[in-house]
């Protein structure tokens, strides 16, 4: 069927314009990220992204390698380049661990909150592909670690729960907070401020080192 102008004149067929590998990329991941936190990993084909994304599935390969490889781009490297982003700065923390303890949710959790979706992605793949290391989370947790023995030990007190333990569930509580949100408050929710100071209270009181017997 042709198509022709008001003035009955056959119209030149428009060309499509050539996308570029950043754009592809682009469309690609985005694509990507949310069939992932739809589907989980093995249910979200890279026919279904390729089809998402308005691609070539082969274009998916080229670009990737696998589709391991884009769903470490696409969901596990956001958290990578936040929590890298969070270490480098861990040097300027407060001294006192009560402020700690808000600066580390009031940074973290509206990262979460705003990227739910990766969260759902992580979860829902769990146990369909093998291990990816989220390392940025793995280098905070390590270094979390170590920093709060160091502050423990020169201020010569005792953990009452093991730091290995806090640091992991810590992270934990926030990424549950954001995942049950609507289950948690059917009706309504706290505003974010209120939420993100509770969340700040209970880690703080969470890291409280044993008290001296006696």
């Amino acid at each position: 069927m042709h198509d022709f102008s008001s003035q009955g004149v056959l119209k030149a067929p428009q060309r499509r314009l050539r996308r570029t590998t950043a754009e592809i990329r682009a469309l690609i991941l985005e694509a990507a990220r949310a069939l992932f936190a739809e589907r989980g990993f093995s249910g979200a084909t890279t026919r279904h992204i390729a089809t998402r994304a308005e691609v070539a599935e082969p274009l998916i390969f080229n670009n990737f390698g696998s589709k391991a490889a884009l769903f470490a781009e696409a969901v596990i490297e956001p958290f990578n380049t936040r929590f890298s982003e969070f270490l480098a700065n861990s040097d300027r923390l407060p001294p006192d661990r009560e402020r700690r303890s808000a600066h580390f949710v009031h940074t973290l959790y509206p990262f979460l909150r705003d990227n739910a979706d990766l969260l759902l992605a992580l979860v829902k793949s769990n146990g369909e592909m093998e291990a990816t290391a989220l390392h940025g989370l793995d280098d905070y947790f390590s270094r979390a670690v170590a920093r709060k023995r160091e502050q423990y030990a020169q201020a010569a007190l005792q953990f009452d729960v093991p730091p290995e333990l806090v640091v992991r569930y810590a992270f934990g509580m926030l990424a549950g907070a954001v995942l049950f949100r609507d289950w948690f408050f059917p009706d309504e929710a706290p505003e974010e401020g209120v939420a993100e100071g509770a969340l700040a209270r209970m880690l703080f009181k969470a890291t409280e080192p044993r008290q001296a017997e006696g």
